[in-house]
């Protein structure tokens, strides 16, 4: 990717209308781990011009002088976060491979147990030398054996995963009007299907595209008679129709906000 193109995708991520912004700042990932950890190397990846990116992993703030598309270093984190000290205020190079190993593993682990990762853009403060150009995001990824092409599962998929013990049966519908995933007795889950969901959202694109698209939760207890709840998560083109006691509704509803927002 050349500077050019770098500059390109970063214009057109700053325009994107389905861009998350959390109090100012912009969410890169709502997921944690590899992908999380992966988010932040492309954000590095796409700066060209010297700027001070601020992460929150989690309920952790950190700063980063980036520039060139590399990594220079960690001007600041959230007090008391443990090994902050060992790299905080270090020029990251491939020579001094201590600084660079601990980095590295810091920022692993924060990714590790974040809930959600953001960003804000500040202009550059001091750090190091002009002869201190760091390390490109890509070679980053190498050396702390990332895959940069790590994305979070679509937020329906998300959703299954996280309340699957609660889910008595499910139906996962992407692009199209063949279950893709199914498990439990889903005879009534694909009358509904067959029946209700087209209509449902014809209604819906026809009130509003822009709401039609963007994730919706409808939990209907007794739907299927007594002791039976149905639910219909619906974001983008996917689809996923499942059935839970009445008494998760709750938690389901919770979850999907906690995905979703």
């Amino acid at each position: 990717m050349n500077e050019l193109t770098a500059l390109t995708e970063k214009l057109a991520a700053l325009a994107a209308e389905d861009e998350v912004y959390v109090a100012g700042a912009r969410v890169i990932s709502p997921d944690s781990g590899e992908v999380a950890l992966a988010a932040i190397l492309r954000e590095i990846d796409n700066v060209v011009l010297e700027r001070t990116l601020v992460f929150t992993i989690g309920e952790v703030e950190v700063s980063a002088i980036v520039a060139g598309r590399r990594l220079r270093g960690l001007l600041d984190i959230t007090a008391g976060t443990a090994g902050a000290d060992k790299v905080v205020g270090q020029v990251l190079s491939r020579e001094e491979k201590a600084p660079l190993k601990a980095a590295g593993a810091l920022l692993r682990l924060l990714c590790e147990g974040a809930s959600r990762v953001t960003v804000r853009s500040k202009p550059a403060e001091r750090f190091g030398t002009s002869a201190d150009a760091g390390i490109l995001a890509t070679d980053l990824a190498d050396i702390w054996d990332v895959d940069l092409d790590a994305r979070p599962a679509p937020p329906v998929v998300r959703f299954m995963t996280a309340n699957a013990s609660s889910l008595t049966a499910y139906l996962y519908f992407e692009g199209g009007r063949t279950a893709s995933e199914a498990a439990g007795e889903t005879a009534p889950l694909q009358s509904i299907w067959d029946d209700q969901v087209t209509a449902f959202r014809k209604r819906q694109k026809e009130l509003s595209s822009k709401v039609a698209s963007g994730p919706h939760l409808t939990c209907l207890e007794g739907a299927l008679g007594p002791g039976t709840a149905v639910a219909i998560a619906m974001a983008g083109d996917e689809v996923c129709l499942c059935t839970f006691a009445p008494d998760q509704i709750a938690a389901l509803a919770a979850s999907w906000q906690a995905i979703t927002s």
